[in-house]
């Protein structure tokens, strides 16, 4: 059954965020989330350097669905579908919003590709389908934000761009 995401706005302020996994996806996830002042936690029996150096809180050890209690979303990384459906039926029963990296058909949320300056949030979504169809108009975005918005910031200019 194909999904139908809805693109929204949640509100993480005082809200705790998950990531199982340690590895370079799970880094990458943590880079994006650590932009909006959330209380991001990661969760791996291996946990890599850069994540361990991030300055975020940290367990080294194998998942269990007790660790989800108290969380409001997680973004499972492990690469390990099987699991990552273990996941998804876990957060379903805890109450937790789950989002199963590069798999949407596991995903109660996507993230889309985010550019971010100051108040200023775009976010390009695919449905969770073209992940780098989306990074690339995000980026096209950000270059034309930049150019002529951030970096020339005339009252002709912004009016172009409404």
């Amino acid at each position: 059954m194909k999904k139908n995401f809805l693109p929204i706005s949640i509100d993480i302020s005082g809200q705790k965020i998950l990531i199982i996994g340690g590895g370079q996806s799970a880094f990458k996830k943590l880079k994006i989330l650590q932009r909006f002042d959330a209380s991001v936690e990661v969760l791996a029996a291996n946990v890599c350097n850069e994540i361990k150096q991030s300055g975020v809180k940290y367990r080294e050890m194998t998942y269990r669905k007790e660790h989800l209690k108290g969380y409001f979303m997680l973004y499972s990384c492990t690469n390990n579908y099987t699991l990552d459906k273990q996941i998804l039926l876990d957060g379903k029963e805890m109450g937790v919003l789950v989002n199963i990296h590069d798999q949407p058909e596991l995903c109660q949320f996507v993230s889309p590709a985010i550019y971010k300056n100051g108040k200023i949030t775009v976010a390009v979504g695919s449905n969770g389908e073209d992940v780098y169809e989306s990074i690339r108009l995000r980026n096209e975005i950000s270059e034309f934000l930049t150019e002529r918005y951030y970096n020339n910031k005339n009252e002709s200019k912004i009016k172009s761009i409404k």
